[in-house]
């Protein structure tokens, strides 16, 4: 009994290469999806979450630095500083633009003005000069730029100082100018899009005083900032992500279903051989899962090692894209083997209406 099992597992070899590429390929859909997602939520986020801002304060309505406009004046910071419990206070402008890179427009910058001497949102610990920007190292790699070279923006040029990292959205990276060459980008002085705070003492208490002595703005702390970057990118991205994948998954158990099922039309003979031997309806379903999780296994490891394989050429061909993988997506592999157990139920019908007597035939 067991040869003719073997034989059933081995001998259509076309169709199980074919099914182990398809869930393969749907394995390596599934890892590029989430990590495209943990890579663009990293990116759009880490800059909030390890600038060093302990509180920060914005116009009504305005919870991110994404997808919210806030306007506030400049001068605001000198006021929040004389707030017990706050050590520094600066602003920051946000300008949302386009640079000239060779005569040619580049993809969407945003840029972020910092005051030069608190460094308050400075992507690094760096003196810049006027008419000099920190440039994402991703948006520097795709427009062949580096340390030293120009770039023009609204008319104005800058060199770039630095370079920075975890600074890239996907859609667009992040820039870093002084405060006063935000504000001529800008043309408005006086204009800040957040005012950044650096406590002493219990960063929550301060925040409450913030909100007592101005009570027209909004004002977060930096764990709940981060929080709604998180919930703005999750809302907006996450459900997409999630119905891709989902198709993926879907697909990849219908080849793996289809794969049994023809398995078991054409090999009637070997499996009336088998019930003839005397091997139970269990038996035969037994042996049907063994199929569908051995192709499930292998190619979820040949999914990986595709995946891995080609990151890096993904990564050299699109300089902006970002993949960050994460031991959470080894849940994926949990899925694929489910799905492939469920896959395991569309031959049922068919092993039922095999008779043990249609060995005999012919």
């Amino acid at each position: 009994m067991v040869p003719v099992a073997r034989r059933l597992l081995f001998r259509n070899r076309g169709g199980l290469i074919v099914t182990v590429a398809g869930v393969a390929a749907t394995v390596s859909l599934l890892l590029f999806l989430f990590a495209v997602h943990a890579g663009v939520k990293d990116g759009a986020t880490r800059y909030v979450r390890t600038t060093g801002v302990d509180i920060w304060i914005a116009q009504k309505g305005s919870d991110n630095i994404i997808k919210s406009s806030s306007f506030l004046p400049a001068s605001l910071a000198d006021e929040v500083s004389t707030i017990d419990g706050v050590a520094q206070a600066s602003p920051l402008v946000r300008i949302i633009s386009k640079a000239d890179v060779r005569g040619r427009l580049s993809s969407t910058l945003f840029l972020f003005g910092f005051d030069p001497e608190t460094k308050l949102g400075a992507p690094k610990d760096i003196a810049l000069k006027q008419g000099e920007i920190v440039l994402d190292e991703s948006f520097a790699r795709k427009y062949e730029l580096g340390v030293g070279d120009t770039l023009t923006i609204q008319r104005r040029p800058f060199r770039i100082a630095a370079l920075s990292q975890g600074t890239n959205a996907l859609l667009s990276q992040f820039g870093f100018v002084r405060f006063d060459d935000g504000a001529a980008i800008l043309g408005i002085d006086g204009i800040a899009s957040f005012i950044l705070v650096r406590t002493r003492g219990d960063r929550g208490d301060v925040a409450r005083r913030i909100r007592e002595a101005l009570p027209n703005v909004a004002v977060h702390e930096s764990d709940d900032f981060t929080r709604y970057h998180d919930e703005e990118l999750d809302s907006g991205v996450l459900p997409v992500f999630f119905a891709l994948a989902a198709f993926g998954a879907a697909v990849g158990g219908l080849i793996v279903a289809l794969m049994l099922y023809s398995s078991a039309l054409e090999r009637r003979d070997d499996y009336a051989t088998l019930k003839a031997l005397g091997a139970g309806q269990r038996y035969l379903l037994r042996l049907v899962l063994r199929q569908s999780l051995f192709v499930t296994v292998l190619g979820c490891i040949l999914g990986v090692v595709f995946m891995f394989a080609i990151t890096p050429l993904l990564l050299r061909a699109i300089p902006t894209l970002v993949l960050l993988y994460l031991p959470r997506h080894a849940l994926i592999f949990p899925v694929a083997l489910a799905i492939g157990a469920l896959a395991a139920i569309a031959p049922l019908r068919v092993l039922r209406r095999i008779y043990p007597g249609e060995v005999f035939r012919g």
